[in-house]
């Protein structure tokens, strides 16, 4: 649905949480799902499809020149990444109650709905290796495809909003940039999404924001070379959510950009001077040399096999060949770290990896990354992407992944 039909019987104005929606009756039952400063989610039942779904109003996208833009690259993402057979939760609807351009407002997301992220479960149950083995598969296959968008900090860091199934982010060449337990949704088949794309941002060459990512999960490359940065951002996240799921907590919880860093290299150990000099800049340099020398934790022994007493079966942690991609995920020096596709390809992944079924997308050739357009722009191209967005057709089949996931389902 594009933009707002004259007949206004087809809408309904009810308040859900602290937020007040318009949208087509189709959409009914209301439940609140997150809130914050940029967006309200709800979950409701869509009457045609008979689906659950996750309903993002953006709250005063036009209030300024950013947060139109942020606006705009959010439609712009979610649109491209709509690849029926790729294991992408599509952008099921976009849609405006506002009948034109001088009334245009606001606009809404229409997603398919994930029961429960990540971090909840992490907190409610213990992994085993195969089940650890099928999330960080699941993750990789969804980076492997694009490369993420610009982090704002969405409003919602809740379970719900979908925005795609992960693999399709590096072929695309788009940074996700907020990649965390919180950020990732499963559903009832086990099937993994990310969630949030208002901060993603086409991967080019040039200047970034130097402040993204919640910071347990954030790599140090936005402290050592804050305005060059790449993919291998991504690829470092993969390896805190890997940590996370092994120790059930967070692997580096800093209070600040100090203590973050002390608690990395706590785990990894400090970089030598070569290393340091290679990719961080002068003042980074210095101060890292300031800071007390950490020789780091032994990776098997935080991270392998743990055992109880007569049991010869371990009840925690993973085989040394896992601890192997974790270490290389957990590398400080970006150049060093794997791409998706390179970890994909990983001896622990083997009995996942199918590079016949881990296709990848076109990269998105974004004309207006880089534009400083004034909000009545802004404002002019998102109404032209709305009329021009078609509703894909959804089959029973596309709320289905490809992995046998009835019998090791997550917990």
């Amino acid at each position: 649905m594009a933009a707002a039909n004259s007949d206004q019987t087809q809408w309904h104005t009810f308040t859900c949480g602290e937020e007040e929606y318009t949208v087509p009756i189709r959409y009914k039952d209301p439940k609140k799902i997150g809130y914050g400063a940029f967006g309200a989610v709800a979950q409701m039942t869509d009457t045609v499809t008979g689906k659950i779904v996750a309903i993002k109003k953006l709250i005063q996208p036009f209030r300024g020149t950013e947060y139109a833009k942020r606006a705009y690259r959010e439609l712009k993402l979610l649109m491209h990444l709509d690849h029926p057979g790729m294991h992408i939760v599509r952008l099921l609807n976009v849609f405006t109650p506002n009948n034109n351009l001088r009334e245009f407002e606001t606009f809404y997301l229409v997603m398919k709905y994930a029961g429960v992220d990540l971090n909840r479960i992490i907190k409610r149950h213990a992994f085993t290796e195969e089940h650890i083995k099928q999330i960080i598969y699941s993750i990789l296959r969804a980076l492997k495809v694009g490369v993420f968008y610009e982090n704002y900090s969405l409003p919602y860091n809740t379970n719900g909003f979908v925005a795609l199934q992960f693999q399709f982010a590096h072929s695309a060449e788009i940074l996700h940039r907020d990649l965390k337990p919180s950020n990732i949704g499963i559903d009832e088949d086990s099937n993994l999404t990310i969630l949030d794309f208002g901060l993603g941002r086409v991967a080019a060459d040039g200047d970034k924001t130097g402040y993204v990512q919640t910071r347990w999960w954030r790599a140090p490359d936005i402290y050592t070379n804050w305005q060059r940065y790449d993919d291998k951002l991504d690829m470092w996240s993969v390896g805190c959510i890997m940590g996370e799921l092994i120790l059930r907590k967070p692997i580096f919880p800093g209070k600040d950009h100090t203590d973050h860093l002390k608690k990395i290299f706590e785990i990894i150990g400090t970089p030598d001077r070569s290393t340091l000099d290679e990719i961080c800049t002068p003042d980074v340099v210095e101060f890292i040399s300031k800071m007390p020398r950490q020789v780091g934790q032994n990776f098997n022994e935080l991270f392998g096999y743990k055992y109880a007493a007569g049991n010869p079966q371990p009840t925690s942690g993973i085989s040394p060949v896992g601890v192997d991609l974790l270490r290389h995920l957990l590398t400080f020096n970006h150049f060093d770290r794997p791409t998706a596709e390179e970890a994909l390809a990983h001896p622990f992944l083997t009995g996942f990896h199918n590079p016949e079924d881990e296709p990848t997308l076109d990269s998105l050739v974004d004309e207006h990354q880089n534009a400083c357009y004034n909000v009545e722009k802004w404002k002019s191209i998102i109404w032209e992407l709305i009329q021009r967005f078609e509703e894909p057709v959804v089959d029973a089949d596309d709320d289905n992944d490809d992995m046998d996931t009835d019998s090791q389902n997550i917990p």
